[in-house]
């Protein structure tokens, strides 16, 4: 947030962020030991520090376009880096924290010509910083949704799908059932 946003902020708001934000401190520090006894001092800082800050990363082969948080150099290799402000899971990474990397991998592989194989997810709140290796199947799911943009972009909708997010979709009047044989499946 910047001064100005702050200045029309109630002291109340201000206030209660403030011990929100406090009341965090224990468990991130403690996450951060954690992390310092299993992976080392040089790790955890080599994780931490930044090579870059929020660059803009375009590939015209991929047609995508992404900003990590920052990039980072990892056991040699510059990797992206996430910031996550929200929930933690119990292990790994969220669904789409793990595309959101894996898209940012393939733009520095695109960008450098050096494969990129793992990248990092930092939940702040949290004080936890997750290793993430981009598996081919994370690859290959990126690169279905840029060819599903694209199709989006070239006019054509998807097949609707009754899904949870249907409700609040402002797409939804858009979206055609098509009906098919499952015959042209086999």
């Amino acid at each position: 947030m910047f001064p100005k946003e702050f200045a029309h902020t109630e002291k109340g708001f201000l206030e209660e962020g403030n011990a929100r934000a406090r009341a965090k401190i224990p468990e991130i520090a403690a996450n951060l030991l954690k992390g310092l006894e299993e992976f080392g001092k040089d790790a955890m800082l080599a994780a931490l520090t930044p090579v870059k800050t929020e660059p803009i990363i375009y590939s015209e082969h991929l047609n995508l376009k992404g900003s990590p948080s920052k990039i980072v150099c990892f056991e040699g290799l510059n990797v992206p880096s996430i910031i996550r402000p929200g929930s933690c899971p119990v292990q790994g990474v969220w669904a789409s924290d793990r595309i959101h990397v894996a898209s940012l991998a393939l733009l520095l592989e695109a960008e450098s010509g050096k494969e990129v194989p793992f990248a990092f997810v930092e939940y702040v709140g949290f004080g936890i910083i997750r290793k993430v290796v981009i598996r081919s199947s994370n690859r290959r799911e990126v690169l279905k949704i840029c060819r599903r943009v694209e199709k989006i972009k070239a006019g054509l909708m998807p097949e609707k799908t009754e899904e949870k997010f249907c409700t609040e979709c402002t797409f939804s009047e858009h979206c055609v059932s098509n009906s098919s044989l499952m015959s042209k499946f086999f």
